[in-house]
């Protein structure tokens, strides 16, 4: 996972990722609005990549931090975010070691990304960013359904149902197409959870004890 992320983000072409930016619309959509109305003040924004949605979650008002497994990425992100004016701390790390305290942030947010792991990797990304989050907080995460695109190009899928890809475009990335029953089952067993799907994509809310 983390050599392909690591190659997109230095192959990335700068005009796809600037049209991509000016597209991007930062006003409050549902996640915004959901943690406003959950007094959430402080956001892990993990797996930033280029850092579009932090500085949304800035723009917004929240104190945002957050990390991604490449380097590269953050480098775009902090540029980012910086010339917008706005702050963020972020760095270098895995959703499999944050590098944080227990307990530090209000909620932990992670779109697209443990759908790119190995389901047994994601079920301990999960550990960990549970494990960040504050008692009473929040996780959410994202995960997409099986792009058609995805079924085309030359994958194998292992035992786990982990679409593998060893060659052509994809070459070295991993996907899983996780179902809302699924997801369930690798939530903390302490925890309350809300699994919604719209479209092409489930939202996941976890709720810490407090």
């Amino acid at each position: 996972m983390d050599t392909f992320w690591n190659q997109s983000w230095r192959k990335i072409s700068p005009e796809r990722l600037t049209t991509y930016i000016q597209s991007f619309d930062l006003s409050p959509d549902p996640i915004i609005e959901y943690l406003h109305s959950r007094g959430v003040t402080t956001v892990c924004d993990a797996g930033c990549g280029c850092g579009i949605y932090a500085l949304k979650l800035a723009s917004n008002g929240f104190i945002v931090s957050g990390f991604d497994i490449s380097s590269d990425a953050v480098r775009i992100a902090l540029k980012l975010i910086n010339t917008a004016s706005y702050h963020a701390e972020l760095k270098s790390a895995s959703v499999l070691s944050t590098g944080y305290p227990d307990g530090q942030f209000d909620c932990v947010l992670s779109r697209d990304v443990l759908d790119h792991m190995h389901k047994k990797d994601a079920q301990a990304a999960i550990t960990e960013l549970f494990r960040i989050t504050k008692p009473g907080g929040i996780l959410l995460f994202t995960a997409d359904s099986l792009d058609e695109e995805y079924e085309t190009e030359d994958h194998i899928v292992n035992s786990d149902g982990d679409y593998i890809f060893a060659s052509g475009k994809w070459e070295g990335m991993v996907f899983h197409p996780y179902s809302t029953a699924e997801l369930q089952k690798m939530l903390p067993k302490a925890s309350s959870h809300r699994i919604e799907q719209e479209g092409d994509e489930i939202l996941v809310t976890v709720k810490k004890p407090a």
